[in-house]
């Protein structure tokens, strides 16, 4: 029989409630301070909305969540509040996507969208708009005013790089009022500047409310999230309401941020889901996995991939998953060695890659930072090696050996990245236009070796 308990009891009650609900909403709303984390990057970098863009090949001087050094990027942010938004993209071989404040997905562009690289103008519109509409555009309807644009021109090999910057520089963006003048973009080349676009530096803190705030204060509510919004009002945060919990308040925040960035690290790194399993008796990840092979099931919203995805990465689009031959891409995930330690920047490692790879456009290895997620920052300054830019040798048996840790292996002319010691790292193996071997488990990588 259920009596009331005692006061002090009651209050560790409400405490442990406070305190649950808070984490929840920490992982739930991550990809949405993920992304507010990257407009307000933007507009510190001095990067206008519907108008300039960021265009670099990465480098570790840009702590951003795994991106890679593979192809140039081009990032700016749009918001509809004042109207509808163009984007107008050359023929050619861009890929893109754009995603609202909540990293949802809106739309695919380029080569992946409904022009399929023949050139197109997306209109953008603002959530319930009801004007009307002009005839000769793509258009999407976003549920935020505000929305991330990432396109990357795809390159085959290293004399491709001026062409793609090129390309990527014909790009136009602009509000529709301004379509009779088409005002040129500006672009921003960051590709030897050194900037920060990251949820890094609020994850467990109490600065990390206050970015979900800005957002509740800033651009629309989405309708699919009313539930989950009424996780962040039971712990004092609504759209334009004070935000100023008591002390002992702040302190469950801040005590709720710490736990919840903690699961968040280990879901995200030491899963225990065997669905993960790239290939049985390996150490091989799929970054993203599921019925297919992204977070949206069919009866459900996968929240433990989706919260293993956005604390690595950035973006949203199917494409980037799709286990289709000759589409998208395949990213694995390797953070163990064969015998399942963690790979340690202090120790040597070789990792055997079967050749051919089974790749239609080119593949990949990135070396990330645990801490960060980001590109591992050493003396070297090259964390990545690809089949663009590099030359690799195969052994009689058909393999490409790859290296990796804090020293260089005795033949310095080999494939090596440098890591960090006192530091874990991890890496996505990525293929772009895979081709069957790499879902029929024909081809299969090695798992890393320890040099002893």
């Amino acid at each position: 029989m259920k009596k009331m308990l005692p006061e002090s009891k009651v209050e560790a009650i409400r405490k442990e409630g406070f305190l649950n609900r808070a984490v929840e909403a920490y992982r739930f709303f991550y990809p949405t301070v993920s992304n507010v984390s990257n407009f307000k990057a933007l507009n510190d970098l001095g990067i206008t909305e519907n108008h300039d863009f960021i265009i670099q090949l990465t480098t570790p001087d840009l702590n951003v969540l795994t991106q890679n050094s593979d192809t140039p990027y081009c990032l700016g942010t749009g918001n509809t509040e004042n109207g509808p938004v163009v984007i107008e993209l050359p023929p050619g071989a861009i890929v893109g996507v754009a995603d609202d404040i909540n990293f949802k997905f809106i739309t695919n562009m380029g080569l992946t969208g409904d022009e399929q690289g023949k050139g197109a103008k997306y209109l953008y519109l603002p959530p319930n708009y009801d004007g009307d509409i002009p005839e000769g555009y793509i258009v999407r309807k976003p549920s935020s005013y505000r929305f991330l644009i990432c396109l990357r021109a795809m390159v085959h090999q290293a004399s491709d790089y001026e062409k793609a910057f090129a390309l990527l520089k014909e790009v136009k963006f602009y509000p529709l009022k301004e379509e009779k003048d088409k005002p040129a973009s500006t672009f921003h080349d960051f590709s030897h500047r050194k900037a920060i676009s990251t949820p890094y530096f609020v994850e467990g803190k109490f600065d990390y409310w206050e970015v979900i705030k800005w957002a509740l204060d800033n651009d629309k509510t989405d309708p699919e999230y009313y539930q989950m919004y009424g996780l962040l009002k039971a712990i004092g945060l609504a759209p334009n309401k004070e935000f100023n919990p008591d002390p002992d308040k702040k302190a469950l925040l801040i005590e709720a941020a710490e736990k919840a960035d903690e699961m968040m690290f280990v879901n995200s790194f030491n899963t225990d889901d065997p669905a993960a399993i790239t290939w049985p008796g390996k150490n091989w990840e799929w970054v993203v996995y599921g019925e297919n092979n992204d977070f949206y099931e069919k009866t459900y919203l996968n929240l433990p991939v989706r919260e293993r995805w956005f604390y690595q990465a950035t973006l949203e689009t199917h494409m980037m998953f799709m286990h289709k031959v000759g589409f998208g891409s395949v990213y694995m995930l390797g953070v163990k060695d064969k015998e399942g330690n963690y790979l340690d920047g202090g120790k040597n490692y070789t990792l055997k890659v079967p050749t051919p790879v089974p790749t239609s456009i080119f593949w990949s290895v990135t070396v990330y930072d645990m801490d960060t997620r980001s590109e591992i920052v050493t003396e070297q300054f090259m964390p990545a090696l690809n089949s663009i830019k590099d030359t690799f040798e195969v052994d009689a048996d058909g393999n490409t050996t790859l290296y990796f840790g804090p020293n260089p292996p005795e033949d310095e002319s080999l494939p090596w990245i440098q890591t960090v010691p006192d530091a874990n790292w991890f890496t996505y193996f990525r293929i772009y236009g895979p081709t069957e071997p790499a879902f029929d488990n024909s081809w299969q990588l090695d798992d890393f070796e320890e040099v002893k």
